[in-house]
């Protein structure tokens, strides 16, 4: 993998009293070239400046789509160069594209994910490498910090507009902050994220292109952690305005002429430009937005003001739109990748490793070429419900022996070779080998497949068999649980093989488990009401830059709706003990060390209370994984150039497909 080069400097500059007083900042983003990840051979310069530092060029002629060309002669739309901001982002491309054409995707339901949502979703001020470590400017051009991590300002692009023509600038930042996250209506639960030393963030805006945001404590993750800064959001001021109370004060009776109780719920359904968008007209910042939506399709056309040239002045994006095809189930994706229907698949159009010589036989009929990409996860995990509503077992599953057994159970050996072909390797549930505190014991904490000892384990909390070879709970009743798992989703954690060798396992050491398919929208009411007995899912954010992350990191937090390995437990964490339930000691001690991690602000501090950290999870088990880091097929169709090639990290942290820019994919005419 290519090295990336980011410049450190080190100067102090003055600020004036007007601002602040003077300070001394670092530095961190430069806005340097880029290159994003193994598999990908693309270059990032965050500003014209940059690339003409790099490279001694410099571009003074600019090139747009034919389509936007037309709307300029028709007086639709300003010229190009007008559209652009003054520091636009420079992409050096394996190969300067051509104009037009489509992406084609799927997804099951209309709410459900797809391959190349990563660019139909709003999208980041900072994007990142492959393995989260580097902060790499996008939608902001530059990040600065304060020596003592107290303070952190974030540069905008001079001149940025939304898809509609409007400016992007600070206030939109401060839209989101000021209306979105401090308003009780919207965000009744403030995020733990913005609150180090239990106190929020300060906002401030400096100039229309500059934000200034302080914290109480030295604040290491916001300028660490690529995942941390993409809660760092906005969302567009001009638009929205008209259905928030503050700012309109008939926004009530708006909301019921639109048909919802309150107008916060109505200003939510306007502001959604995620998965579930349905408003078509809101605006966005990426390189395509969302036309129009059906009950077959979502599309999505190019955004005529992207901020985006490649070495020869053409704006960004190469391709015309994104398509969408809303299908029923995941066997429908499967034939539409196979008949050459689809321009990608990958994780999210639920391509596995067991079906791998499937779809490379099909190569040529299909049209397509079939890579192997790496996985950065734990791809399937397991936890059990420790504040389960039947109080025998929750003293059951809160037994440290019995997730050490259960954990034991488990023939990781025999999962990573039926179902990923022998690419993946068994571990526990922890970090990521590539980070700079793992220990590989953490990763092989009860892991061994060791049924006797199991067997001991459970013997030894007194759970006898009965005469069916059934376990009995204290109250004489059998050990019975549901494994509930969404067979349409994609991932192992979908998987019914898998779910029936868990069966399997855990009924040799005398645990009766039923594994039942459900639909995910169905398992998360369950889990959010406390009533799973058993969570799956895959542990995504295990690399260092995306799992060091203030207030739980998602998939470990105990109310994951996937997981909820302790519903009550995270209320009681989340609102300071005012609400919820109190924990055992060993969860409080795992909630106290993921705070005190976050708050460290040496490099030896942060190594030293990692330790303690996932020390814990070696020891306690919240969370039980199976096999990760397992490599899975990528499908692209032929003609489709400025592709991933084989080794691509394609992952939720690093943002699935976005490190490989799709922006700047074309195809070949």
């Amino acid at each position: 993998m290519r090295r990336f080069s980011i410049i450190l400097l080190i100067f102090t500059f003055l600020l004036g009293s007007i601002i602040m007083p003077k300070v001394s900042y670092a530095q961190f983003l430069t806005g340097s070239k880029f290159n994003q990840s193994p598999g990908v051979n693309v270059i990032l310069y965050a500003t014209p400046e940059e690339y003409q530092k790099a490279t001694g060029k410099k571009i003074t002629k600019f090139n747009e789509a034919p389509e936007l060309a037309e709307l300029v002669k028709q007086g639709k739309l300003p010229p190009v160069e007008k559209r652009l901001p003054e520091d636009y982002m420079v992409y050096k491309t394996e190969a300067i594209g051509q104009y037009g054409g489509d992406l084609r995707t799927a997804s099951v339901g209309p709410a459900g994910g797809h391959d190349l949502y990563c660019m139909t979703d709003p999208q980041p001020l900072f994007n990142t490498d492959a393995y989260a470590k580097s902060i790499i400017p996008y939608i902001a051009k530059k990040l600065e910090y304060t020596k003592d991590m107290k303070k952190i300002r974030v540069y905008l692009r001079k001149g940025l507009k939304w898809s509609d023509g409007n400016p992007f600038t600070a206030d939109d930042i401060m839209f989101w902050w000021n209306d979105i996250v401090l308003d009780n209506e919207l965000t009744p639960v403030k995020p733990k994220v913005w609150m180090p030393g239990g106190r929020l963030a300060k906002f401030k805006k400096i100039d229309d292109y500059t934000i200034e945001i302080s914290f109480l404590v030295s604040y290491r993750p916001m300028i660490k952690s690529p995942t941390v800064l993409t809660a760092l959001s906005y969302a567009p001021a001009h638009y929205l305005k008209k259905w928030h109370k503050k700012y309109n004060p008939d926004a009530d009776k708006i909301a019921k002429q639109e048909g919802f109780d309150a107008w916060y719920k109505c200003f939510g359904f306007h502001r959604d430009a995620g998965w579930t968008q349905q408003d078509t007209n809101i605006p966005g910042l990426g390189p395509w937005v969302m036309e129009k939506l059906t009950t077959t399709q979502k599309i999505y056309r190019r955004n005529p003001y992207f901020f985006g040239v490649d070495t020869e002045g053409n704006q960004l994006p190469y391709i015309d739109r994104i398509i969408v095809d809303i299908v029923a189930n995941k066997e429908v994706v499967t034939m539409k990748l196979l008949s050459g229907e689809l321009s990608v698949g990958g994780y999210m159009s639920g391509m596995m490793m067991k079906d791998f010589t499937l779809y490379k036989g099909n190569e040529d009929k299909g049209n397509y070429k079939i890579f192997l990409y790496e996985s950065l996860y734990t791809e399937v995990v397991f936890s059990f419900n420790q504040a389960h509503p039947d109080p025998v077992i929750r003293k059951i599953f809160q037994d440290v022996r019995f997730r050490q057994a259960m954990s034991l159970a488990i023939n990781r050996d025999e999962i990573n070779q039926f179902l990923m072909g022998g690419t993946g390797i068994p571990t526990q549930s922890t970090v990521h080998p590539t980070c700079s505190f793992f220990k590989k014991e953490w990763a092989t904490a009860y892991a061994k497949y060791d049924p006797k000892e199991a067997n001991r384990l459970l013997d030894e909390m007194g759970l006898k068999k009965g005469s069916d070879g059934v376990r009995l709970r204290p109250d004489g009743k059998p050990l019975e649980l549901t494994l509930l798992y969404d067979d349409a989703g994609v991932g192992y954690r979908s998987d019914t093989d898998l779910m029936l060798l868990m069966k399997k396992y855990w009924g040799d050491i005398g645990v009766k488990v039923e594994p039942k398919a459900m639909a995910r929208t169905l398992i998360n009411k369950r889990a959010l009401a406390g009533e799973l007995d058993i969570g799956v899912w895959s542990h995504p954010r295990l690399v260092e830059g995306a799992v060091y992350y203030p207030g739980i990191e998602a998939h470990w937090k105990p109310n994951n709706s996937a997981l909820a390995w302790g519903i009550p437990y995270a209320l009681w964490y989340d609102t300071n003990g005012k609400s919820g339930e109190e924990p055992p000691a060993y969860i409080k001690d795992f909630f106290k060390a993921w705070d005190n991690w976050v708050l460290a602000v040496t490099d030896t501090e942060y190594k030293k209370r990692a330790q303690i950290l996932w020390e814990l999870q070696a020891k306690n088990l919240y969370i039980i994984g199976t096999v990760g880091y397992s490599k899975w097929p990528l499908l692209i169709k032929n003609g489709l150039l400025n592709t991933p090639k084989e080794g691509f990290i394609l992952a939720e942290p690093v943002r699935w497909w976005a490190i490989s820019y799709p922006e700047q994919w074309f195809w070949k005419k």
